[in-house]
C-alpha cells in the first residue's frame, strides 16, 4: 500500500474541507511570519537603543548597567560602597541603577552612563539619602535618578559648572514616580527646603518639566 502523503490525505477529502484546512494553514503561516518579525524588529530595536525613556528623559537599561557591572572590578567595588551604605544606615534608600547613573545626556558626549565614586566622597551621600528618604520621599512619594555621580569628564562635556555638586557625590538631579504636577511639584519642594531651613545644608534646584536637585551641601536655592 502507498504511503499517504499530504496531497494524497487533502485529495481524498471533500473539496469543501480541503479548501478549509487549505485557508486554516495559509493563515496559521502568516501569524507565525507576523510574529517573528514583530520578534526581530523589537530584537533589532532593543540594540539600536540601549536607552529607555523616564519622564521624557533618556536613561540607559538595566541591560546597560549590569553590563558596566561586569567591566573589570566594577561589581566588587559597588558592593563596597553598598556595604558602607548599609554600614551608615541608608543602603536602601536609592539601588544601585540608579545611585551610580551619571546623567541622561552620555549617549551626546559619548561617555559611560554609570560611574562609581571614589571612596573619599561616600560620606557627602549619606546626609543627602537621609533628606530622600525621611524628608522628600514622604512628601511627593517615590523617585528616579537622573544624574548622581559625575566624573570631572562628564561634568565638563555635559557643560555642567566645575563646582557642580555632583562631582562631590552629594547632588542628585531626580524625577517623581508619581504623575504629580509640575505646579505642585514645586510648592511641595520649596515648603520642604523652607521647613528643613540652614540647618539641613540642602540645595534645591527646580528646572523645567518635574525635573529637580537635590544636595545637601550647602543651603541654597535656584
Amino acid at each position: 500500500m502507498a504511503p499517504l502523503t499530504a496531497g494524497t490525505y487533502f485529495s481524498r477529502q471533500p473539496p469543501g474541507q480541503r479548501t478549509n484546512r487549505v485557508v486554516v494553514a495559509g493563515i496559521t503561516l502568516l501569524l507565525l511570519l507576523v510574529v517573528a518579525s514583530l520578534w526581530l524588529y523589537l530584537y533589532f530595536k532593543s540594540l539600536e537603543k540601549p536607552y529607555r525613556e523616564l519622564k521624557g528623559y533618556r536613561v540607559a537599561t538595566t541591560e546597560h548597567f549590569n553590563s558596566f557591572l561586569r567591566r573589570g572590578d566594577n561589581r566588587e567595588r559597588t558592593a563596597r560602597l553598598f556595604d558602607y551604605l548599609k554600614a551608615e544606615g541608608v543602603d536602601g534608600v536609592l539601588d544601585a541603577e540608579n545611585l551610580l547613573r551619571q546623567g541622561t545626556d552620555w549617549l551626546d558626549i559619548n561617555e559611560s552612563a554609570f560611574a562609581i565614586p571614589p571612596r573619599n566622597l561616600w560620606r557627602n551621600m549619606v546626609a543627602t539619602l537621609v533628606v530622600v528618604r525621611d524628608e522628600l520621599e514622604p512628601s511627593i512619594g517615590p523617585v528616579s535618578v537622573l544624574s548622581a555621580y559625575r566624573t570631572a569628564n562628564y561634568n565638563r562635556r555635559s557643560g555642567g559648572r566645575s563646582s557642580s555638586r555632583h562631582r562631590d557625590f552629594c547632588g542628585l538631579d531626580l524625577v517623581p514616580k508619581s504623575n504629580i504636577s509640575r505646579k505642585e511639584l514645586g510648592e511641595e519642594l520649596r515648603s520642604l527646603h523652607a521647613r528643613l531651613g540652614p540647618d539641613s545644608d540642602m540645595g534645591l534646584g527646580i528646572y523645567h518639566s518635574v525635573r529637580f536637585h537635590i544636595d545637601t551641601c550647602g543651603y541654597r536655592s535656584w
